[in-house]
């Protein structure tokens, strides 16, 4: 059973109360929708629900869900489809006629109420809310699962990196402090050399200016 059952459903199975027109040249659409079809054989002349594309994942995601919620799935529709099918074959009747014609035969036969087959839709839509309950609480288990334990994971290297940078920032500064120790103690040195270098040259000089004056003394 197709969309034009549901749609057939919702325009025939309660009696239309709607006021009639005064004029003769005014047409109801719906009245107009139907002599076309009987016009043109076409066995929808009720519109049906316009559905915009979805992409693979969303209509993969729809089908699972339709799956569960169809009223093409279920005894009501069975019971419909049991006594409509047959009526098919005759092409004087549009489809609001054969759609009331196998209700009352139904209804005859079986039992079948208009509060019956709408009761049916609102279990659809208890079944739908169930299925939404079900995805919501399946969604909250892989957010813990999957995306909690994941960011904990993404805080503990944060943390750690933090740790690393604060030990590296303090061996920085370290290395800063011991370069300049190493800087001041080869300073020193490097004075204290020069200083003995300087100082072992002057006695030197002076040692040869002694030497050549006790020497001078010595021939005289």
């Amino acid at each position: 059973m197709s969309n034009k059952i549901i749609d057939s459903i919702k325009h025939a199975i309660i009696e239309d109360d709607d006021p009639k027109p005064d004029s003769k040249s005014q047409v109801h659409p719906q009245a107009s929708a139907t002599a076309s079809a009987a016009t043109t054989g076409s066995s929808a002349p009720y519109p049906t629900m316009s559905a915009q594309p979805m992409s693979e994942e969303v209509q993969h995601v729809y089908q699972r869900i339709l799956a569960k919620t169809n009223f093409d799935s279920t005894q009501i529709a069975a019971t419909i489809r049991k006594y409509l099918d047959p009526l098919v074959a005759i092409p004087s009747l549009d489809e609001r006629t054969r759609f009331k014609t196998a209700v009352i035969q139904a209804k005859a036969q079986e039992g079948l109420t208009q509060e019956k087959i709408l009761a049916t839709f609102d279990g659809l839509k208890v079944a739908l809310q169930n299925e939404q309950e079900s995805f919501t609480a399946s969604a909250q288990a892989t957010k813990e699962r999957e995306i909690a334990d994941r960011q904990r994971r993404v805080q503990e290297a944060t943390d750690e990196i933090a740790r690393k940078q604060s030990e590296i920032a303090e061996l920085q500064q370290q290395l800063t402090e011991m370069t300049s120790e190493l800087l001041g103690a080869q300073s020193k040195i490097q004075r204290a050399e020069s200083s003995f270098a300087a100082a072992v040259q002057r006695r030197a000089s002076e040692i040869d200016q002694e030497k050549a004056k006790y020497a001078s003394l010595l021939q005289g």
